[in-house]
């Protein structure tokens, strides 16, 4: 099973620098990054994988199909996202998928790679997912968040996000903006 192609973006052709004089950047995924992306799905699950008495080859195996059965589900879910892959000078570090619509911003993911978590960078491309929402006059972003994900937690509740509810693992936190 292949993986889809991603949806034509609106933002496509362009790299946005988040801050003025950083070396953050976003830019719309195209289908040449689907094996940095299928690496970063990796990522995510390495922890949950190293005690599975598989062997790497078999973990690789199982891992890419996640990673084709999860590309999938949200290109198919969500058509008119926003498929970001975020770059530091220049090299893909991780990725952000945002939903624009009626409701507000929906964060479908986000996730980078070990060596860039716990710096910062989670929170200001959430800063600029809640400025971006806030020029376009959404009412609200939200998102969900597995619960023992505590780091993660911790951020959205700085930032103001607040638990709304939940399924399984997953908890809904949202942030209401101000409307004017």
């Amino acid at each position: 099973m292949s993986a889809p192609a991603f949806p034509v973006s609106r933002l496509a052709g362009s790299a946005r620098p988040l801050l003025t004089g950083e070396t953050l950047q976003l830019r719309p995924a195209h289908d040449g990054d689907l094996d940095f992306l299928r690496r970063l799905y990796h990522s995510f699950r390495a922890g949950e994988m190293a005690p599975v008495p598989w062997s790497e080859a078999e973990k690789d195996a199982f891992l890419d199909d996640q990673f084709r059965l999860q590309h999938r589900h949200f290109t198919t879910v969500f058509p008119e996202a926003d498929f970001l892959v975020v770059e530091q000078g220049g090299a893909p570090i991780g990725r952000l998928y945002l939903q624009r619509d009626e409701e507000g911003v929906l964060v479908v993911d986000i996730g980078l790679l070990p060596d860039f978590r716990r710096q910062g960078i989670g929170r200001v491309l959430m800063e600029w997912v809640l400025r971006e929402a806030a020029d376009a006059q959404a009412a609200k972003v939200w998102l969900h968040v597995l619960e023992q994900n505590l780091p993660a937690r911790r951020l959205y509740e700085q930032l103001g996000f607040v638990v709304v509810g939940g399924q399984d693992v997953r908890m809904r936190m949202e942030r209401r903006l101000p409307v004017s």
